[in-house]
């Protein structure tokens, strides 16, 4: 049997900025990178549908004129594209069905960065990676397909540990095989359903706007809060859905007033 995941992310993994200026400092720091999972059985069904999604707006003529959209080579991005998109991606996604979406936030907390993960931000981020490709544990006699969207650090080598750390807690005679591939968002639509329900998490996290978030909320399987709970890490599910209110502030110790 194959099986396709599809990974990407919103936000980025850097605690510092050039000379080892400490980001966290400034006011515009983001305290969170989400990583976001998309897994399905049917990839030919759920990428036509996507395809054929970004064709009707192309075709039509409320849409295509929107900037954004006449560019070429234009894909679905949630936070470049027009509000108009935003609401029409949202609508459809949230009708979609053939696929799972498991997601992690990462909070981004100094002392865990440095102490944890040597203060490097590759380190941190592939360690995300692990956390998220371990809350879909692999089956028996199954091929899996597994692409990452491409960043500058993504590195395919990096992707295979992160999923090889996985297969470890497996017996050897699951008979598991898999490829692991660092892709371009544009050439696979499947990623931009990633992409779309990552911005409304963390659009909800960081604004407090949750409409987006509430309307795919079915779509979320599972959400990991990797560094609640003094660093233990909460699980919401279906059965517990993440809330706002739930979670702790996601804020940096050192901004607190």
């Amino acid at each position: 049997m194959d099986k396709y995941i599809f990974i990407d992310e919103s936000g980025n993994p850097q605690f510092y900025a050039k000379r080892k200026r400490p980001l966290w400092t400034e006011p515009n720091f983001v305290p969170i990178i989400c990583l976001g999972m998309v897994t399905t059985d049917d990839r030919i069904r759920l990428r036509k549908e996507i395809v054929d999604f970004q064709n009707q707006i192309l075709n039509d003529i409320l849409l295509n004129s929107i900037y954004s959209v006449s560019k070429p080579d234009w894909f679905l991005h949630a936070c470049k594209d027009h509000s108009d998109i935003n609401l029409k991606t949202v609508e459809f996604l949230r009708k979609l069905d053939g696929f799972q979406f498991h997601a992690v936030i990462g909070r981004k907390i100094p002392e865990i960065f440095i102490r944890k993960h040597n203060g490097n931000a590759t380190e941190f981020y592939f360690d995300l990676i692990h956390k998220l490709l371990a809350l879909y544990p692999p089956t028996e006699d199954t091929h899996y397909n597994l692409f990452l969207s491409q960043r500058n650090n993504n590195t395919a080598q990096r992707f295979a540990q992160a999923f090889e750390k996985v297969l470890a807690t497996k017996s050897k005679d699951y008979n598991i095989s898999y490829n692991c591939t660092v892709v371009r968002s544009r050439d696979f639509p499947e990623l931009s359903v990633v992409d779309y329900l990552l911005w409304a998490l963390q659009r909800y996290i960081l604004q407090g706007e949750k409409r987006y978030f509430a309307a795919m909320q079915h779509h979320y399987k599972q959400i990991l809060d990797i560094y609640e709970d003094n660093g233990q890490g909460r699980l919401y599910t279906t059965e517990n859905q993440f809330e706002l209110e739930k979670a702790s502030p996601f804020v940096i110790e050192e901004t607190k007033k």
